[in-house]
This record gives C-alpha cells, structure tokens and sequence, in this order.
C-alpha cells in the first residue's frame, strides 16, 4: 500500500485506491467514524434521485394554465405509450390536472360575476 491511500477494501475485495483523508489511514467512504454521516449523504441522495423530486424539478412552481397542463399530459401520454411511466402514473397526472383545471374555470366564473356585481351595483347607485 503506498503512503497516503485509503486501508480499506472494496466491494470486490481489492483494496481501495482513493486518497485517505487529511493523513488518515481511510477514504470518506471506507472511515468507520463517519458510518452515521455517510447512510445519512446516502439517504439524501436517494431522496435526491427519486422520481418526486424530480417531478418538483421539473414543473414550475407558479400555478400552469390549462394549455401548460394539456402539454405536461401530452408528454405523460407519450411516456406511458413509450413504457417510459406507469399508467397508474398518468392516472394521477390526468386526475389532478383535471382537478387544477376545473379549479381555473371556478376562479374565472367567480372573477367574471363579481366584475357583473360591481357593474350592476354602480349602475343601481
């Protein structure tokens, strides 16, 4: 073993070929005194990885208009022909945006009487 490399062993068995920390005799990844704090970086990674996070990666966090919504489920739609996602996924998409878009009908209709309230009530005055 040649002076500044990591004493531990990989999964193959061969010796571990990365730098051993500040004159230590491991790397961060084989040090048995950083075991909590590395299944700690491991678990965030994963999160990290996991396809909500990336879903919250990709979507803008502003509101989407119902155009913004039909493209997002275009994309779900070829993705489940494709076999790239579940059709249980899109299930959920399509029931969501459905939901998000009704709910942009509701706040239209309510924007457009109340704008007829005021109309008539100062027509009334």
């Amino acid at each position: 073993m040649k002076q500044g490399t990591c004493s531990g062993t990989t999964k193959s068995g061969d010796r571990c070929k990365a730098p051993a920390m500040n004159g230590g005799a491991y790397c961060i990844a084989h040090d048995p005194d950083r075991v909590v704090e590395l299944a700690e970086w491991r678990r965030q990674g994963g999160k990290a990885k996991s396809n909500a996070a990336r879903a919250k990666k990709a979507l803008p966090a502003e509101p989407l208009s119902v155009a913004e919504l039909h493209s997002y489920l275009g994309v779900v739609f070829r993705r489940v022909i494709t076999g790239h996602t579940e059709p249980g996924v899109a299930t959920a998409a399509a029931t969501v945006a459905r939901t998000m878009a009704e709910l942009a009908k509701a706040s239209d209709l309510e924007d457009r009487l109340s704008r007829l309230e005021r109309r008539l009530t100062g027509r009334s005055a």
